[in-house]
């Protein structure tokens, strides 16, 4: 087998980053600054999503013993929430939706809905680090 790597450094730094974003959105009232750090707020979900995708895959291949061929976007999703790593994985799903949605064609209101999800998506994120913190 391969040598793979769990660590989740990588992805309590992207955490960290759009966590960060998201407050000095919520802080800032000028509508100039609040649509960038809205386009930076997206970019960084974008990559803490795949961040953390990536994450959940090599675990399910290291740990679980899953191949390639299992690890579809969904599967990993509903394996992960089978192993508890994740409470719901059809939030999971639309977050990744979400992801598509804005990072293959850029769209304002898709951008705008996006950040609605983005609480939620910190706190399942969150839940996914401690579960792999205190788990592996």
């Amino acid at each position: 087998m391969e040598n793979i790597v769990i660590d989740s450094t990588n992805l309590e730094n992207a955490l960290e980053s759009l966590k960060k974003s998201v407050q000095k959105l919520n802080e800032n009232s000028d509508k100039t600054i609040q649509d960038i750090i809205e386009d930076s707020c997206v970019k960084r979900f974008e990559y803490t999503l795949e961040t953390s995708w990536k994450l959940m895959k090599r675990i399910l291949k290291k740990i679980y013993g899953k191949n390639e061929q299992e690890l579809t976007i969904n599967n990993i999703f509903r394996f992960m929430k089978g192993y508890g790593f994740i409470t719901n994985w059809e939030n999971w799903k639309n977050y990744y939706a979400g992801r598509n949605d804005t990072s293959h064609e850029y769209n304002l209101e898709k951008s705008r809905e996006l950040l609605k999800i983005i609480p939620d998506f910190i706190t399942d994120t969150e839940f996914f680090i401690n579960k792999l913190k205190k788990d592996i």
